[in-house]
């Protein structure tokens, strides 16, 4: 008799027990190491803190470079948008991916900590990306069509805004962000330390951009530009060599002679 009357409480305990661990089971997961088979391309976008096989930055390099970016584009974006600037400090942030959002009192860029601890990403390439989410805020026209993006830069200007205005001035107040220059690189710049310095960060956000790419990539050379496209692409990404052609564009534009975008985002 007493049994019965217990019975309703143990088996509400029971359905509270299989509930709770229903709801850490997922947290459990998002903790457990990946290897490197899997977080390269399809586990590329789910990197957790405590990953194995992850890039050589530490949360104390995505901390700082976070904060110098800041500090280096708050007063320019605030001038134009009359709005501050914010980037979330998103260490913890397992995922793969950047952005830039209009809200309603503020500008923000997004950087990921998933991103930041992919296997082979760099300080410049990072430093590329951050310039990019800031060309759509300041990198003018040609816009975005898509409802609700309207203010934002298309891609291909956006990657020219990140070669010919950002990253210059960017990696000019902190050149330790580049460690090494490609010989090409250097080539093409002739000795330019800016347009080296800008063109190298372009290769190696390119470079991680294609290695976790759910697309075949075909291979980009700073010397061998695509062709002009039959009308302007707007709402979506050029291709990767357009993108490469962009900073290599925007880091000659430092040479001091004509500063034009390349032609393959552009219509004919």
């Amino acid at each position: 008799m007493a049994l019965r009357k217990l019975l309703p409480f143990i088996i509400a305990s029971l359905l509270l027990s299989l509930l709770v661990v229903m709801f850490q089971s997922p947290k459990t997961l998002i903790q457990r190491p990946v290897n490197a088979q899997e977080s390269d391309r399809s586990g590329y976008f789910y990197l957790p803190v405590g990953s194995a096989n992850v890039s050589a930055l530490t949360r104390a390099d995505y901390e700082q470079l976070i904060g110098k970016f800041v500090s280096f584009s708050f007063n320019q974006v605030y001038q134009k948008t009359g709005m501050p600037l914010i980037i979330p400090q998103e260490w913890e942030s397992p995922y793969f991916a950047a952005f830039a959002q209009k809200k309603d009192h503020f500008m923000q860029i997004s950087l990921w900590g998933g991103m930041a601890r992919a296997p082979g990403v760099t300080k410049a390439a990072l430093a590329a990306i951050l310039c990019h989410e800031l060309g759509h805020i300041l990198g003018g026209e040609p816009r975005q069509t898509i409802p609700g993006s309207d203010w934002a830069s298309i891609e291909g200007q956006s990657d020219f805004y990140s070669a010919s205005e950002c990253l210059p001035r960017f990696l000019k107040e902190n050149p330790e962000i580049v460690t090494a220059v490609d010989p090409q690189v250097e080539k093409l710049c002739g000795g330019n330390s800016d347009c080296a310095r800008t063109l190298q960060a372009g290769v190696e956000m390119i470079q991680v951009l294609q290695k976790y790419s759910y697309k075949e990539n075909t291979p980009v050379n700073i010397f061998t530009p695509e062709r002009a496209t039959s009308a302007l692409v707007r709402n979506t990404y050029p291709s990767d060599q357009c993108r490469m052609d962009s900073y290599v564009q925007g880091a000659l534009c430092q040479l001091g002679e004509s500063c034009r975008a390349p032609v393959c985002w552009l219509p004919e």
